[in-house]
C-alpha cells in the first residue's frame, strides 16, 4: 500500500515539473489575449456599441426611403385629396424625425470616443448612453409627430383617427392633444434622461464604496 502511494506521489510530482515547464507564453495560451483584454478595458464595449449606432443611424436615414416607396406601391395619389395630403405631411414629419434621430445617433456615438474606460464601469456607461438616446429618439417621433397630427385634427377628422393607427394615442381632443403630445415629449426625454443618471449614479455610489 505504502509502495503505490509513493508510486502516486511520484506521478504527481513528474507531472508537476513538466506543467511547470510548459511555456505558458506560447501561442497556444495566449491567442485571444487580444480579445480578452479589449474586454477588460472596455474597447469592445464602445467599438461595438458605436458600430450598433452607425447601423442604426442609417437605418434611419433609409426609413424615409422605404416609407415612400410603399406609399408609390399603394398608389397614395389615387387616393382622396384629403388622404394625400394627410399622408404627405406625415412623411415630411416622419422624415424630420428620421434626421434628427440620425444626427442624435452619430452624436452620442462620438461620445463613446472620450469615454474614460480606467475609471472601469465602462458597461453601466454605455447601459446609461443607451437609455438616453433611446428616451431622445421616442421624444422626437412623439413630440412632432404627434402635434402635427393634432394641429391637422383641427381641420381634417381623420388626421386624429391616422396618428391613432400609427400608435400615437392622444386625449381624444385635437385642441387638447396640442398640448397634450409636446408636455409628454418633454416628460419621456426627462425620464429617460432620469433612467440613465440613476444607473451613473449607482456606478459612482459602488466606485467609491470600493475605495
Amino acid at each position: 500500500m505504502e509502495d503505490l502511494k509513493e508510486k502516486a506521489d511520484q506521478y504527481k510530482d513528474q507531472f508537476m515539473s513538466k506543467a511547470a515547464s510548459v511555456n505558458q507564453g506560447s501561442v497556444f495560451f495566449t491567442f485571444s489575449n487580444p480579445f480578452t483584454k479589449s474586454i477588460d478595458d472596455g474597447t469592445i464595449f464602445t467599438k461595438f456599441t458605436g458600430l450598433i449606432y452607425s447601423a442604426v443611424a442609417i437605418i434611419f436615414l433609409c426609413l424615409p426611403f422605404y416609407v415612400l416607396y410603399e406609399g408609390f406601391d399603394n398608389n397614395i395619389f389615387d387616393a382622396p385629396f384629403k388622404y394625400v395630403l394627410l399622408a404627405i405631411v406625415f412623411f415630411a414629419a416622419f422624415t424630420f424625425c428620421c434626421w434628427v434621430s440620425f444626427q442624435i445617433l452619430f452624436n452620442r456615438k462620438n461620445q463613446f470616443q472620450g469615454l474614460d474606460r480606467s475609471r472601469g464601469y465602462v458597461a453601466t456607461s454605455i447601459a446609461a448612453n443607451v437609455v438616453s438616446t433611446f428616451g431622445e429618439i421616442l421624444a422626437v417621433f412623439w413630440a412632432v409627430i404627434g402635434t402635427v397630427f393634432s394641429v391637422l385634427a383641427l381641420i381634417f377628422d381623420d388626421a386624429s383617427s391616422f396618428t391613432s393607427l400609427l400608435g400615437f394615442e392622444g386625449m381624444g381632443s385635437a385642441i387638447v392633444d396640442v398640448i397634450y403630445f409636446p408636455i409628454t415629449a418633454f416628460l419621456i426625454l426627462v425620464f429617460f434622461r432620469w433612467a440613465a443618471e440613476l444607473i451613473v449614479s449607482l456606478a459612482d455610489i459602488a466606485r467609491n464604496t470600493r475605495r
